[in-house]
C-alpha cells in the first residue's frame, strides 16, 4: 500500500501557486486573489505594466461554436419533408435534469429551420422527421442534435458522442 506524507497535497498546492507567480496567487483561507507585486522600475525607465496581472480572465470557450451569420445565410431552402418536420417541433422553452433551459425557436430569416439557444450558445438547425415520431433537429455544421421524443428531449454533441444535456421537457412533452 502506497502511504502518502499528510504534508505531500499542501506542498504541490504551494508548488503550484508559486509557479503561477504573484498574479495567479490566491489566499488559502478566503480564496481572494491577492494583489499583484508591483515590479520596481529600473532607473530611467517607466515601469513595465503586466498585461496578465490587470487582464481578466478570458471567457471559457464554448463546447461547440455557434452558426455564423455567414453560414446561416448559405441555408438551402426547406423541401416540404423538413417544413412538415418543423410543424411538429415544440417550440418554446424546455426545462432540463438540471434545472437549465433550451429554448428551441422558429427562425425568422429561414422558413423550415430552427434556432436552439442553450446557455450563451445558439444553433441553426434543421428539422428531420421519423416514422417513430421522432424528431431530429440537426445542426447545420454537424456539431450538435436535439432529438425530440413523445416524453423528453436531449441535447447532444455528435462530434463526441456524449449528452450535453438530457432530460429537457417541454409543456407538451409533460402530458404524455
Amino acid at each position: 500500500m502506497l502511504h502518502t506524507p499528510r504534508f505531500a497535497l499542501p506542498m504541490l498546492v504551494a508548488g503550484a501557486l508559486a509557479l503561477a507567480g504573484p498574479a495567479g496567487a490566491q489566499d488559502a483561507k478566503t480564496g481572494a486573489a491577492s494583489p499583484p507585486a508591483k515590479a520596481a522600475a529600473a532607473p530611467g525607465k517607466a515601469a513595465a505594466t503586466s498585461s496578465t496581472s490587470t487582464a481578466k480572465k478570458p471567457p471559457a470557450k464554448p463546447l461547440v461554436p455557434p452558426t455564423t451569420k455567414a453560414e446561416e445565410a448559405a441555408l438551402a431552402s426547406a423541401d416540404a419533408d423538413q417544413l412538415s418536420a418543423a410543424e411538429r417541433v415544440h417550440y418554446g422553452e424546455y426545462l432540463c435534469d438540471d434545472k437549465f433551459k433550451v429554448y428551441v425557436e422558429r427562425n425568422t430569416t429561414h422558413p423550415g429551420y430552427v434556432s436552439v439557444r442553450y446557455l450563451k450558445d445558439t444553433w441553426v438547425m434543421k428539422p428531420v422527421g421519423s416514422v417513430t415520431g421522432a424528431v431530429r433537429l440537426e445542426d447545420t455544421r454537424g456539431q450538435v442534435l436535439l432529438v425530440q421524443i413523445p416524453t423528453k428531449s436531449m441535447l447532444l454533441n455528435t462530434k463526441t458522442g456524449q449528452r450535453m444535456i438530457d432530460s429537457c421537457v417541454h409543456e407538451a412533452q409533460r402530458t404524455n
